[in-house]
């Protein structure tokens, strides 16, 4: 488990590529679970546990056709990116629990709700970058076009699950 953990906190830092990982359905099934929890977790903050569940697997299901049409030329290296991206939203999801919750449950003042803001901010920005790299790996093209198609594909989420939850699943 340790070495699951290095291992993407490696592709985090950008140290290594999706290459590291199996290529195995029932590998991306445990980390499907795994991510999907953890999001649900955090969307419980946000929604009710039912919206939470809803927008993860929506969430989950984007993801999944993004990333197989993406790799539509490349149908090998499906397994390996898709748990990769899994696997580095999920480990960053459970740093900005700490944030997440404290912006939800706790009396902030103001310059501590900026600091968590801001460090939700830089999580998110971090997330983009790891996916530029991860597709970038993945489509043996440069980072700039990797990250290009992450922010793209960052945008096309926020636009997907604000259309998904249409503001009746706000708690």
């Amino acid at each position: 488990m340790t070495n699951l953990i290095t291992t993407f906190l490696n592709i985090c830092l950008l140290r290594e590529g999706p290459d590291v990982l199996p290529s195995s359905l029932a590998f991306l099934a445990t980390i499907i679970v795994i991510s999907l929890g953890v999001s649900i977790l955090i969307g419980s903050m946000v929604y009710d546990v039912t919206g939470a569940m809803l927008t993860s697997i929506a969430g989950l299901f984007l993801s999944f056709v993004f990333v197989r049409l993406l790799l539509l030329k490349r149908p090998e290296r499906f397994l390996q990116t898709f748990s990769a991206m899994l696997g580095t939203v999920t480990l960053i999801n459970i740093i900005s629990l700490p944030a997440s919750y404290s912006m939800r449950y706790l009396k902030l003042g103001h310059t501590a709700e900026m600091f968590f803001g801001l460090t939700a901010f830089a999580l998110f920005v971090w997330i983009v970058i790891v996916y530029g790299h991860i597709f970038s790996k993945a489509l043996s093209c440069a980072m700039s076009y990797g990250i290009a198609i992450s922010v793209g594909y960052a945008l096309l989420q926020v636009m997907m699950l604000e259309m998904f939850v249409s503001g009746n699943m706000h708690a």
